[in-house]
């Protein structure tokens, strides 16, 4: 219903309401006519201080959700950067591979260059070998048709008939032995010849099978060597992007967190200075409060002594009268009627405007009654403005009333102001001492239609000091009603009947 003293909401993560919260302390500067910083009343004071101090605190919120989400980025980046190392691990060891696969591959290029020569060269034994053989299955053949064709059943005897000596008889049988033994060295050269053709066949066969296996094995290891070097270049890039993204993340976090501290910064040197300049405000009022108290106890206690020296003088007339009514009864009654006539009646007890059943005849333990015939609604503590649409701090209680219901005072004080004030329209601040645990105590009345008191004026408890209205920041009729001790805030219920 009304503006008195609301500060904005701390939400979750919500830098826009921040922002309308500040536009909410310069749509209440606004209001008042002069800059927050120079306000020149405590009221002022009070609500700017609430709006910076809201600030403050929604400052420190951000501070501590930026704090978090600097340190998930931070830890985001230690894991990719771990991930990277790791990645540059498995790298090295891929170049380890690579490397051993190259070394191998050249090893497999010179094996297979060698077994290539060995082959040509077991295939020149084969063929060589082949013609070996052809050669001398051509000999043994040759030589044994020739001696088929010369053999005859008689072939023996001429070897002994036709010797004519025995001498030659031995020379014939030698003969004839030395071409016998030829012929068979001739098929035994033959028989090795052929085992040494087989035997290169196979090496030569075994060759073939070493080069083609070596082709294969060369083949293996280039495309593994392919593939190790596309995986590791896909994980290095995969990684490094990762750490990229998440470094520009935590530097994003960073700038965000200090702007946040600088905020809060900015927020705590704006709080202070209206701190500062409230507990100058309320030194002043209660330097002022003292003073008007002072003066006032000096005036009764000159009233006082006015009172003891008028008594004095008629009790001495009356002596006088007295004595002269003894000395001439004439004289005495005339002196009796002039002493009655000149006597003044005690003066009566002063009355007051604090008859209970003005504002509905209840006292508090605290000594103070209800400031106006109404049920009390909105409740001290966090609410949303209707009017700034702002979540902000409700410093006092709203008496929901009539225009011109009449408002009393709470307790007994003197009257610090009285007239319009911001957002609280028309408005009356009551001192009323240090009532309460030592600390001073002042009622605030605020949106009232009409003012029925003025500064300096000492009010008592339950007297008419204004009536209900909704001026000011406020959308319906009501009454604004604060209590605060030193200064600060507190909930009014927990001091009325």
């Amino acid at each position: 219903m009304d503006v008195s003293s609301h500060a904005p909401d701390r939400p979750s993560r919500s830098r826009g309401r921040r922002r309308a919260a500040t536009a909410a302390v310069v749509v209440l500067a606004t209001a008042l006519g002069t800059p927050v910083a120079h306000a020149d009343t405590l009221a002022d004071l009070r609500a700017a201080a609430a709006a910076a101090q809201a600030n403050q605190n929604q400052a420190r919120n951000d501070i501590g959700e930026s704090t978090a989400t600097l340190d998930s980025a931070t830890q985001k980046l230690a894991q990719s950067q771990a991930q990277l190392d790791a990645a540059r691990a498995v790298l090295a060891d891929m170049q380890v591979q690579l490397s051993a696969a190259r070394e191998r591959d050249a090893q497999l290029a010179a094996e297979l260059a060698a077994a290539q020569a060995a082959l040509e060269e077991a295939r020149a034994r084969v063929a060589q070998g082949e013609a070996d053989v052809a050669a001398q299955q051509k000999l043994i053949i040759g030589a044994v048709t020739e001696s088929y064709q010369q053999r005859s059943g008689l072939e023996g005897l001429s070897v002994v008939f036709d010797a004519r000596s025995t001498a030659e008889l031995g020379q014939r049988i030698q003969w004839n032995t030395t071409i016998f033994d030829t012929q068979a060295a001739q098929k035994a050269r033959l028989d090795a010849i052929l085992l040494q053709l087989q035997a290169a066949r196979d090496e030569a066969a075994a060759l073939e099978q070493r080069v083609a296996d070596a082709k294969a094995e060369s083949e293996a290891n280039v495309l593994r060597i392919s593939q190790l070097e596309a995986q590791a270049a896909a994980q290095q890039r995969s990684v490094a992007a990762l750490v990229s993204a998440n470094e520009a993340a935590r530097q994003s976090a960073q700038a965000q967190l200090a702007a946040d501290e600088a905020s809060y910064a900015s927020f705590a040197a704006e709080e202070a200075q209206l701190q500062s300049e409230i507990q100058g405000e309320l030194s002043r009022l209660k330097a002022e409060a003292e003073a008007r108290e002072r003066a006032e106890r000096e005036a009764r206690e000159q009233a006082a002594r006015e009172r003891a020296r008028e008594q004095a003088a008629r009790e001495q007339a009356a002596r006088e009268a007295r004595e002269r009514a003894a000395r001439d009864t004439a004289a005495a009654q005339a002196a009796q009627r002039q002493a009655s006539q000149q006597r003044v009646a005690a003066p009566a007890p002063e009355k007051t405007s604090s008859t209970a059943s003005r504002s509905g005849g209840r006292v508090s333990s605290a000594g103070f009654v209800r400031p106006v015939n109404a049920s009390p609604g909105s409740a001290f503590g966090m609410r949303f403005h209707p009017i700034l649409k702002v979540w902000r701090p409700h410093n006092g209680n709203d008496w929901g009333a009539a225009t011109g219901t009449p408002i009393y005072a709470a307790q007994s004080g003197t009257v610090l102001k009285a007239g319009l004030n911001g957002g609280f329209g028309n408005f009356v601040l009551i001192g009323h001492g240090n009532l309460i645990d030592g600390k001073y105590v002042t009622t605030g009345y605020a949106h009232q239609s009409r003012i029925a008191v003025s500064v300096g004026q000492r009010v008592e408890r339950g007297q008419l000091i204004g009536y209900v209205g909704s001026t000011g920041l406020s959308t319906t009729p009501h009454l604004h009603f604060e209590v605060r001790l030193d200064g600060v805030p507190v909930n009014p219920m927990q001091y009325l009947p």
